[in-house]
């Protein structure tokens, strides 16, 4: 961490090695992390989040990790509750217990450890293959906890059935009042072969363009979901909103490592 220098990125100030125990000092983040920030903006406790807000989010960590990219680092466990708030509102990336250097490689071989299955590509839950790739996966699950407010991705399945639904092309649905085309985003960081998923850069791209267009909603969505999109509603109020996005990836393993995508 001490040679990380990016607003995004949480700030190692030093590490204390004169005795026991090893203390490394942090910058303080006061208001706590991303996810219980989410929670109570749903449970009305913080009504300074809207949409335009969860959007900055989006932004602000596909910064942080496009930085962490270009210094070959993977984090290997990006997650709401990994991402800590200041006061300001700044989104600071934390816990590297799990990053990686890939060093001359374009992906990290993990030999043991718990691994987040619901956040976790399936090239890494399948294959111990970590790699920017595998974080851009990551990214989309956690674009998934902002628009939905906190909400786990995948939080009614079991880690098995999670692993069984993805492989078998599922994704998850839009949470209520999220956009067609940040959804959108979220389902190309969830394509199922890595080297099709977008870079950090290019996410940084997509997500600089104006508030107005990406936040704008079709009429026939609007009109056909009305109650779609309404930030913080139930999560099934959107089981069928954007199917065709929804229904983006029919996936076959047909051997080891090799999987077949066409669109349904």
């Amino acid at each position: 961490m001490g040679q990380f220098r990016h607003p995004n990125i949480m700030k190692l100030y030093g590490v204390v090695t004169e005795e026991e125990p090893v203390m490394i000092v942090l910058e303080l983040l006061l208001t706590g992390d991303l996810r219980n920030q989410l929670i109570n903006s749903k449970e009305g406790k913080n009504c300074g989040i809207d949409v335009h807000t969860l959007l900055s989010y989006c932004r602000q960590i596909a910064s942080g990790m496009a930085y962490l990219s270009s210094k070959a680092f993977v984090h290997r466990d990006l997650a709401a509750r990994n991402i800590l708030v200041s006061e300001e509102g700044v989104c600071k990336i934390a816990n590297f217990g799990m990053s990686r250097e890939l060093m001359d490689e374009d992906c990290y071989i993990s030999y043991g450890g718990k691994i987040p299955v619901k956040w976790t590509a399936p090239e890494a839950l399948h294959y111990k293959q970590y790699s920017v790739a595998s974080d851009v996966w990551s990214f989309g699950c956690v674009m998934y906890e902002i628009w939905s407010l906190g909400h786990k991705p995948f939080e009614a399945f079991s880690n098995k059935q999670t692993i069984k639904e993805v492989d078998e092309g599922y994704r998850l649905a839009p949470p209520p009042g999220t956009p067609r085309t940040v959804y959108k985003f979220m389902m190309e960081c969830w394509h199922p072969v890595k080297g099709e998923r977008p870079t950090f850069t290019e996410l940084m791209q997509e997500l600089s363009l104006p508030d107005t267009k990406l936040l704008h909603w079709r009429d026939e969505d609007r009109d056909t979901h009305p109650e779609a999109n309404t930030l913080g509603a139930p999560l099934n109020f959107t089981e069928h909103l954007y199917m065709d996005l929804q229904e983006s990836y029919v996936v076959s393993k047909n051997s080891v490592g090799t999987y077949e995508t066409t669109d349904s």
